[in-house]
């Protein structure tokens, strides 16, 4: 009987072990194991859900991206504090400021690169009719708008000279100007249209920058909305209509807006917008340091926005004063507020600003630095060369020193109207059509990776 109940028990404790090996194995996470793997029984995952696994069909039929399945059927299901929601009901963090925006593609992470003077650093300004003629001539020689045949024709050209950053503004027929300005978020407009088509046809060999301004739309040409009984700038609608101008811009497929309109608190207030309504990966380039300047004029003339019809003569009221540096402030601010580039315009009188920034970001947060050499310093130049009877090859050989000047105070990103013209050199220097006398020609050390 001993016996007996011996052998019994023996087989009882066999069967409990066998099955405690079974619920650790359904339940555990299993490493890798030689014994495991011959197993005819496939080890059980805490993922490995018959939700999980009906996702994991659904993506590989292409229905749904990774981020909306994860948002569909994961994310719902965990309650994690310091995430928000966007308009979709999307998580997202909640940040301005962005890292990985600027390193989105090749073209973009270019623009850190500032040892020499290259093609790939430079954002070459487009202007956009809407007339039929594939292009007009303008008060800037040699620089012309374009419909949306003729821009496309353009861009390559450029392309050909590794000139890869447009920055495009709308020349805006005068019955289509208002006081608030409602054409400029208009997603049917010509210009918006040629936004789309033109993100369409090029995808990522271009990277496209808009302007974020209401002067090519505005009846007075002021960069805000004008109150002609208060006879000022009103700040705040003029910030929610930049906004709504923002907001169209980038589901018309621009990478980077630029705001140049100088109103206060106007960069956080596009970031946030841009973040809840999906669109995190957009740039903003921050005209930071855009000062109340002679120098526009030509710029003004190619969009008809003068100012006029209205007490405020000036945007001394919201550029910045060129008597101080207290507007460097703004540099630090427009970073923590989610801007991903600062500006400085115009250049040539400003290098002391581009410095001073250099300095400040190289104790701190690091994005890169644009200047815009303006349309007033491009005829500065070409009237210069003119005066002297001098040929094309003189007048690149001064841009060439003014290139270097702009490195050297700490620029990164050069916006001019002499992109293409100076890209066609480089193409000439590197073709060796033209000849360089010495090595103290201030063609030296450009780089010439076309």
């Amino acid at each position: 009987m001993i016996k007996v109940n011996g052998i019994v028990l023996f087989y009882f404790i066999l069967n409990l072990v066998y099955c405690l090996n079974n619920v650790f194995r359904k339940n555990a996470y299993i490493l890798y194991s030689p014994k495991l793997i011959k197993s005819s029984k496939p080890a059980s995952r805490r993922w490995s859900t018959s939700q999980n696994n009906d996702n994991i069909v659904n993506l590989s039929k292409g229905e749904n991206s990774i981020e909306e399945a994860y948002n569909n059927n994961i994310a719902s299901k965990y309650n994690i504090k310091n995430f928000a929601k966007d308009i979709n009901d999307n998580i997202y963090i909640e940040t301005n400021r962005r890292g990985r925006r600027i390193k989105k593609n090749k073209h973009l992470i270019s623009l850190y690169n500032n040892t020499n003077i290259k093609t790939s650093n430079f954002i070459y300004p487009l202007f956009i009719h809407e007339e039929g003629n594939e292009k007009n001539e303008t008060k800037l020689e040699g620089i012309h708008t374009y419909n949306y045949e003729g821009v496309v024709k353009e861009i390559e050209e450029c392309l050909k000279l590794n000139i890869h950053h447009f920055m495009l503004f709308p020349v805006v027929n005068d019955q289509k100007k208002s006081i608030y300005c409602e054409e400029c978020y208009n997603e049917n407009s010509y210009f918006c249209q040629t936004l789309k088509k033109l993100k369409d046809k090029f995808a990522h060999d271009v990277v496209i920058y808009a302007d974020v301004a209401l002067d090519p739309y505005n009846v007075y040409g002021h960069d805000g909305i004008y109150d002609e009984k208060k006879r000022e700038i009103i700040n705040d609608i003029s910030v929610h209509t930049l906004v709504k101008q923002s907001l169209c811009l980038a589901k018309c497929g621009v990478d980077v807006v630029c705001p140049s309109d100088s109103m206060d608190n106007r960069i956080e207030q596009i970031r946030k917008n841009l973040d809840f309504y999906g669109f995190r990966n957009i740039l903003i380039l921050s005209y930071t340091c855009k000062y109340a300047s002679c120098m526009y004029a030509p710029f003004r003339s190619i969009l008809s926005s003068n100012i006029s019809h209205n007490f405020v003569k000036n945007k001394q009221s919201y550029q910045h004063d060129s008597n101080n540096y207290i507007d460097l402030n703004n540099v630090e601010k427009h970073i923590k507020e989610g801007c991903d580039i600062v500006m400085v315009k115009p250049s040539i009188f400003y290098l002391d600003i581009i410095s001073k920034i250099r300095s400040k970001l190289d104790a701190g947060t690091n994005v890169p630095i644009a200047v815009y050499n303006v349309s007033g310093e491009y005829v500065m130049i070409k009237n210069y060369v003119k005066s002297l009877k001098k040929d094309l090859k003189y007048e690149n050989e001064i841009l060439t020193e003014l290139f270097k000047s702009y490195l050297r105070a700490g620029a990164n990103i050069i916006i001019t109207y002499f992109a293409k013209q100076y890209g066609l050199y480089m193409l000439d220097l590197y073709e060796k059509r033209i000849k360089v006398d010495d090595n103290s020609s201030s063609n030296f050390n450009i780089e010439l990776t076309l």
